[in-house]
């Protein structure tokens, strides 16, 4: 879906890319070196219909609001991607939990919400480096550990509904919410409404499609048929997987300051020559490979009319591609994040 160039960034508004990944080449060629609670929205009591989960395609689903649609699983081995997807979050971002100056300002952080919190793991951890903060996690599905540090709080709730928070956050926090959202400039203005005077909020988000800087991802490839599909798909059902392309105008038009964008490169395998980078691309390619079907199966069932004999066939090259280092693909990650005005 083409869109018209977006305006120049306000003042006070800034961008910036982390940097070049450099393929990994030697004299031989390319290297292939393998180196829960009561809902946070309402006074009524957790239905025990909420902890169970809807069967599709082989994967278990939200059974908490299944008319949300929500097109990834919620099952153990969605689970392990996720916190697989988190050893890579901290990789890129040289073990914080976050980029913003949120608890590194000298402000207090005495309320955190973790929105869309999925296993919960970063709220933990954040729980566990801020002892002195109340964190709370939200989440469609109850797939959060029963054991956890003494200040964290998990619920099952909708993020599309109202908030009703009795107190004001100082920190929120989202990550990997592409596609699982409808209204984003309504999350905004909730998040805005929610923040005490002076708090942040911090997205992080991939975006599709995946971009190769040197043409080697090519457009007539498994790859780049798959991303297209999904981009498609997503539209259809209301759910873009583009929308982190979109935070830092909506973010700013919420009424967010002091907002910044940075755009940070996953390579799609072990191509890159930097050793961050290799070792990122190394765990995202089991992260991508050992995930894809969980990724696409309700995107391509739902939204294209596929069965999911025809994904799992089709899934066969795109892993290839997934795993090929000739091609020099990465993921586009854009960490987005403002300040409410004090």
């Amino acid at each position: 879906m083409s869109k018209s160039p977006s305006p120049p960034p306000p003042t006070g508004v800034t961008t910036a890319v982390e940097g070049d990944v450099q393929i990994d080449v030697d004299e031989e060629g390319f290297d292939d070196d393998s180196t829960y609670g009561s809902l946070a929205s309402s006074s009524e009591s957790l239905a025990s219909s909420i902890l169970k989960f809807r069967q599709e395609n082989g994967r278990k689903y939200h059974a908490y609001k299944p008319e949300r649609g929500y097109i990834l699983p919620s099952d153990e081995l969605e689970s392990d991607r996720l916190d697989l997807q988190h050893h890579i979050f901290l990789l890129s971002f040289d073990s914080a939990l976050h980029i913003c100056p949120a608890g590194k300002d000298g402000k207090p952080l005495k309320r955190v919400l973790d929105a869309g919190t999925g296993t919960g793991i970063w709220a933990v951890d954040f729980a566990d480096e801020h002892p002195e903060t109340h964190v709370i996690g939200v989440d469609l599905s109850p797939i959060q550990p029963d054991f956890v540090p003494p200040n964290v709080a998990f619920y099952v709730d909708d993020l599309e509904e109202d908030w009703t928070y009795t107190e004001p956050f100082d920190f929120i926090y989202g990550r990997m919410l592409t596609g699982a959202l409808t209204n984003w400039p309504k999350f905004f203005e909730r998040a805005f409404q929610n923040l005490s005077p002076g708090g942040w909020l911090e997205l992080d988000d991939i975006t599709f499609p995946a971009l190769s800087d040197d043409g080697t991802l090519k457009p007539d490839s498994a790859l780049s048929q798959w991303n297209n599909h999904c981009i498609k798909a997503g539209h259809m059902i209301g759910h873009s997987i583009e929308s982190a392309k979109e935070y830092k105008r909506q973010m700013v038009e919420a009424g967010f300051v002091n907002v910044h964008e940075k755009l940070y490169k996953w390579p799609i395998n072990s191509w890159a020559r930097d050793a961050k980078f290799k070792e990122i691309g190394m765990w995202n390619e089991e992260n991508f490979c050992g995930g894809i079907y969980g990724l696409s199966v309700a995107l391509f069932t739902r939204a294209l009319g596929w069965t999911k004999e025809e994904l799992e066939v089709f899934l066969v090259d795109v892993r290839k591609d997934l795993r090929n280092k000739h091609i020099h693909a990465y993921w586009p990650i854009w960490v987005v994040y403002g300040q409410k005005p004090e």
